[in-house]
Order: structure tokens, then sequence, then C-alpha cells
């Protein structure tokens, strides 16, 4: 395999990267402070970013930083549905057996929502990822969820997060009651030309290589083929040392990177 052709001791550059492969980006640490800061005031958040910027990933680090003693995650990723569908997915992270009418499951889940804050202390957090999928009338019953003692009472956070279409979407007069309850937005950019080169060295160097692999005209090229999105990064990275193990070749110049963006289909 062409992980131990190179020497490391686990394959470097995964989409699902342990605590110790995860790159402090600029974009990144942004979103973590903003999220931190919905996590101590609640509200409703907004997470963008382009396709493969590290969005799952930020959810994921945010919501494993919180005390489940003090938080309960409710993590909704996109199913196609109705709003119907919506609320019962939410009804089901609550641990409920969904009611069969809208009314009755939108009241259903705001009681289980108080009785958590009552009885276990539990702040729920409310995370819809991929939320651009969902249909108009899924997101509209969102601020139904968030009304308690008419405003006066913060008992759910809600995240949303999804690429820049969700921005457009949530722009909609329909979704002024939503947009205007949102209060912590974060946008997910590619890394910097800088932040690629410490990207690479800290990915190999997690996975136990030293040396550097890739030389200044094949980062070079992998910045412009990817434009520092993470998930085209990887799987350029990925490809090119693959290919370059087949070749005997010790480690990846600008032909040989080239070739890899052919075969990666970026």
């Amino acid at each position: 395999m062409w992980e131990s052709f190179f020497g490391f001791k686990k394959t470097p550059f995964s989409d699902s990267p342990d605590a110790k492969q995860l790159f402090a980006s600029e974009s990144w640490k942004q979103a973590r402070t903003r999220l931190e800061f919905l996590a101590g005031h609640s509200g409703v958040g907004l997470l963008t970013g382009e396709v493969g910027a590290g969005k799952s990933a930020a959810v994921r680090a945010f919501t494993a930083s919180l005390n489940p003693n003090q938080y309960k995650v409710l993590y909704i990723h996109f199913a196609a549905g109705s709003s119907l569908d919506l609320l019962r997915q939410i009804a089901a992270a609550l641990d409920l057996e969904p009611a069969h009418f809208r009314s009755d499951l939108a009241r259903q889940i705001s009681a289980s929502i108080q009785r958590l804050h009552q009885s276990k202390k539990q702040h729920p957090v409310l995370v819809l990822d991929e939320a651009h999928l969902w249909p108009h009338a899924a997101l509209e019953q969102l601020p139904l969820l968030l009304n308690f003692d008419m405003d006066s009472s913060r008992l759910l956070t809600l995240l949303l997060a999804g690429l820049p279409l969700l921005r457009r979407t949530l722009s909609l007069q329909i979704h002024e009651p939503l947009r205007q309850r949102i209060s912590v937005h974060s946008h997910m950019e590619g890394l910097s030309r800088e932040e690629l080169d410490d990207y690479l060295t800290q990915q190999c160097k997690a996975a136990g290589v030293t040396q550097p692999l890739f030389d200044e005209t094949a980062r070079q090229t992998l910045y412009q083929a990817t434009k520092g999105i993470p998930r085209k990064v990887n799987k350029l990275a990925m490809t090119a040392l693959r290919m370059a193990a087949e070749r005997r070749q010790q480690s990846v110049g600008e032909p040989l990177l080239l070739d890899a963006v052919t075969e990666a289909l970026l």
C-alpha cells in the first residue's frame, strides 16, 4: 500500500480526521469562536461554506465540545421530505413517539424541550445539517419551535449549516421571522496559499511522516487546482501520493501532480 511506501503510520488527508489531524485555519478559528458564543448565549446560528470547506467537521467539533450533562444535541441530517418529516425527525431525536398531526407534533416537541430544562437541566441544541436542501415549508416551521413564553425564554439553540444557497434562501421575505432570530453568522472559506503549506506538513506529521513530500511547484499547482478547499486538497494529495508510490517516487513534483489532477477528476 502507498501508506507503507512513505512510512505513514496511518492514512493522512482523511475526510474524517481525528483530533490530532484537525487544522486550525483562520476560517476554522472564526467558525469555532462564533459557535462557542452561540453555545453560551443560545439563539440561532448560521454556518455556510462551499462543498468540502469543512462545515461538517466544524459542526462535529462544536457538538463534541458541549458538556452532555448540560446540553442535548439533536442532530438532523437532510432527508428528502416535507415540513412534517422534519418535525418527525426532531421528535425522534428527542426520543419521542411522533404524533400524527403537525400541530400535535409541534406541541409535543415544545413540551419535551421544556421538560429537558425543568427536569434534566439540559439545554437542547438542534443542528440542521445540509439545511439548504430542506423545502421552504420546513424552514418556516422552525420559528414556531423557538417561541417560548412569547420569546422571553431561549430554551432551544438552533444551528443551520449548509451551502451558500442557504443564505439566499433565508433572504426571502417568507423567512423573515427566522432570519431575524439569527445572532451568529459564519462562512467557511478554503485554505489560503500559506495555510496550504502548513496543512500539508501537519497532515503528514500527524500520520507519522516529517520529511516534505510535495515540492514547491507541486504545492502551487495543488492550490491552483483546489482553491484551498480541504476536501479537494485531501483527495488530490492522496491521489498524488498513491501515484508517486506506484512510480516508486519518494516525493511529488509538478508533473506528477498534474497527472493526479486528471485522475482525481477535479
